[in-house]
């Protein structure tokens, strides 16, 4: 009997064996589960040497979505969408021609902000002289500058000449005025998001509402998670921004895109600054400057008339969009309109509880992260056909007015909420990435965390964006020999593990492919390649350390720029030397605590023959 069941095993061996020699591990062969789960984990990996883990051999990689290149021609014919164009000649340029001769306007750009022209089109504010010339100034009012007409319509970025030193010089007007700023950080990107230069501008007496915005795609490891990341957004403000803890009169948590949050901003302003001065929104580029612009626009923050009169700012993933200010009037926050909003805020409490309550059960349910999302509408108390008590307000009986006259006598005595232009933080990779490559770094949907395992000497990398070593991990108490290591970033990066010693040639034999994602290849892969910086690695190797039990939760993060960051799970009693690379060595910081510190919630088991680990739902509903 027993010489049977080996010889048994030993044909069932051998039967593996050719079957894995002859068709791969895909075959269907005889043999445990555990046994074909080793040949399939082997069989991915048998032509990409010192090669542990990659999301994309692992087919969990999802690719990106298409998006039209700026380098794209530019579509014929796109003037005719003008009103005011009057058509081609016959062989005249259909692109349109520039004259430096004709004097720029003084009217802004209702996109941009910048003051229209035809001088010349790599400048801000340019339209081609066949649409500029001889409008009159009510007719400029309603145009849009090339370069937003190109985003709005085609999604497609066309470069414009604008220095940074010309951004500080534009928002530099807040230091002689008695004003508010609101400073906007992008909560998936800080302290890189948060300017260093900010103090100058602000000067130290300068009252701040610290916003944190992008709320909807942090991933909701407990029910309290949005007063932990408010504690995270003060401490990192203070201590890289350089700001006086008691400047800060209000940190909020806000979703520009949902709405979450903007309801209670807005009292918050009521209630602190109420109408004592203008008010600046400011922070770094791509933050949500110009979509907080948009919503409060058409919010009980603005004057009822103003909002069909005011056009929205332009909005796209690409940095600098607005390139000077623009603004709204503010609506006047007399007692007995914050009555009324208070009344209209309390009327909707019950139906919005409702929808509350429908949106968790069903996050519950399917699982889906869009449902688990925090959401907010942002309604209207007030319009201006029954708003008219207002001393500066428009009257009636006037006719049909189609632009804002900011000169107006209304208008005197207004304060304003001001838009400024984003000013470049020298940690963000975006100048270095083409419109596609930008749009794989923007999440869609909540962050969902992917987790792996981690044994010194081994590497990870996120797409072609960033990369950690593990150079060395020392358990006093000899419990594990690896670390958690939890990857927060869009899920359209891919995620590669290989030996740290052979790091090097492996992201230059990946760079370029799927494999690493970011950069793309677009047209010409070999001169992309060449304009790429490449990694380099922070001089200062990080010493991370965990003086007891971990108790799940995540001991510090290792913000990787505008790529993301990765939290550190350590076993108890441990420490660990880390060796951190992205473009330039820019954007790397040790962030302690952990933004999400118990995202170990957020994953699944272990998987069999992975470094990984099954991805989960990226929130939790606990009472």
């Amino acid at each position: 009997m027993l010489k049977a069941i080996c010889l048994r095993k030993f044909i069932n061996k051998k039967v593996l064996t050719k079957c894995h020699r002859l068709y791969g591990a895909a075959a269907e062969v005889s043999g445990s589960s555990r046994q074909r789960g080793w040949l399939l984990a082997r069989e991915r990996y048998r032509k990409h040497e010192h090669v542990y883990y990659s999301s994309v051999l692992e087919s969990r990689w999802k690719p990106p979505p298409s998006i039209s290149a700026p380098s794209e021609s530019l579509p014929e014919d796109w003037m005719d969408e003008y009103e005011f164009y009057q058509g081609a000649k016959e062989g005249s340029n259909k692109q349109g021609t520039p004259d430096p001769s004709i004097p720029a306007s003084k009217v802004p750009c209702n996109g941009c902000g910048a003051h229209l022209h035809c001088s010349r089109a790599s400048l801000p504010g340019y339209i081609p002289s066949e649409i500029f010339r001889g409008r009159t100034r009510a007719e400029l009012h309603t145009i849009t500058c090339q370069r937003c007409h190109f985003l709005h319509n085609y999604n497609i970025a066309l470069d414009v000449e604008v220095t940074p030193a010309s951004y500080v010089e534009t928002i530099s007007q807040i230091q002689d005025k008695y004003a508010l700023a609101i400073v906007i950080v992008d909560l998936l990107d800080f302290p890189s998001s948060i300017w260093p230069g900010m103090q100058n501008v602000l000067g130290t007496k300068r009252p701040i509402f610290l916003v944190g915005n992008k709320v909807d795609l942090l991933p909701r490891d407990s029910n309290i998670y949005l007063q932990h990341v408010k504690e995270c957004l003060r401490n990192e403000f203070v201590r890289y921004g350089g700001g006086n803890e008691l400047n800060i009169k209000n940190v909020s948590l806000i979703s520009a895109k949902t709405g979450y949050g903007i309801e209670e901003l807005i009292t918050q302003l009521q209630k602190t600054w109420a109408y004592k001065g203008d008010v600046y929104l400011l922070g770094c580029t791509n933050v949500g400057k110009s979509s907080l612009f948009n919503i409060l626009l058409n919010s009980d923050y603005c004057r009822p008339e103003a909002s069909d009169l005011v056009r929205q700012a332009t909005t796209c993933p690409w940095p600098g969009t607005t390139l000077k200010l623009l603004r709204f009037p503010i609506l006047r926050p007399s007692n007995d309109r914050i009555y009324l909003r208070f009344k209209r805020l309390m009327a909707e409490r019950s139906e919005k509880a409702a929808i509350e309550k429908h949106r968790r059960e069903k996050a519950i349910d399917t699982g889906n992260p869009l449902a688990a999302q925090p959401s907010g509408a942002v309604g209207r108390t007030f319009d201006g056909r029954n708003d008219v008590h207002d001393a500066f307000s428009m009257s009636s009986g006037t006719r049909p007015i189609t632009t804002l006259n900011e000169h107006a006598a209304e208008y005197k005595e207004a304060r304003w909420v001001y838009d400024t232009p984003g000013v470049m933080h020298p940690d963000q990779l975006t100048p270095l990435l083409t419109a596609e490559e930008l749009v794989q770094l923007q999440p869609t949907k909540m962050i969902r965390p992917r987790a792996f395992r981690l044994r010194p000497q081994m590497s990870i990398f996120l797409g072609g964006l960033a990369r950690m070593d593990l150079l060395e991990l020392r358990s006093y108490k000899n419990q594990f020999d690896w670390i958690k290591v939890f990857v927060f970033a869009s899920e359209h990066l891919p995620v590669l593990i290989s030996d740290t010693q052979e790091a090097d040639n492996i992201y230059k034999r990946y760079l370029g492919t799927p494999y690493l994602g970011v950069p793309t290849a677009g047209g010409d892969l070999e001169a992309r390649l060449h304009r790429w910086p490449g990694l380099q690695a922070k001089e200062d190797e990080i010493v991370v350390e965990s003086k007891g039990r971990s108790e799940g939760r995540l001991n510090c993060d290792i913000t990787l720029s505008s790529a993301g960051w990765m939290g550190l799970l350590l076993p108890g009693h441990s420490e660990c030397r880390l060796r951190v690379w992205t473009p330039n060595s820019t954007g790397i910081y040790k962030r302690d605590p952990a933004l999400i510190p118990l995202a170990d919630r957020l994953v699944g088991k272990h998987i069999r023959n992975s470094l990984a680990y099954n991805t989960s739902k990226p929130f939790v509903f606990k009472k």
